[in-house]
């Protein structure tokens, strides 16, 4: 079964060129544009991984994630924030929610495909604590 990702950006280029190469390597990719919209799309699939823009309207990446963990019908997934201000603050809010990666604006398509086939090939089932051990693990910046 493919990868369903949920690409979160305001930018309709960036959605549509991340989703292009996504689907070209097998995912099956939906869109948002605003944390709002986020929050609906996750709120109504079944989604396995979130690519997030920090820089939204409506709601920031990082309230996005807040939410999402506030929410009881909602569990927490694995997460790659992309971000053209990468702050020391952002950074740590990011690592205490659990992104999993944070690519800095502009980042390469290549880092993406592979972050995405990394998450994507984990069995997070056989991890001990299940999918919170992959949230515990520091993020990894460029």
């Amino acid at each position: 079964m493919p990868t369903t990702v949920l690409i979160a950006d305001d930018d309709t280029v960036s959605r549509g060129l991340i989703r292009m190469v996504l689907e070209y390597d097998g995912c099956r990719c939906l869109e948002a544009e605003d944390g709002t919209a986020t929050l609906s799309v996750l709120g109504k699939h079944q989604i396995d991984l979130l690519i997030l823009d920090y820089m939204m309207p409506k709601l920031t990446g990082l309230e996005v994630l807040q939410t999402l963990y506030q929410s009881s019908h909602l569990e927490p997934l694995p997460t790659i924030m992309i971000t053209g201000m990468l702050q020391p603050s952002i950074r740590e809010m990011a690592i205490q929610l659990g992104v999993f990666a944070i690519l800095e604006k502009p980042y390469d398509l290549g880092e993406l495909r592979a972050l995405v086939a990394h998450i994507g090939t984990t069995d997070k089932s056989s991890e001990p604590e299940g999918l919170l051990t992959s949230f515990q693990k520091p993020a990894s910046f460029r």
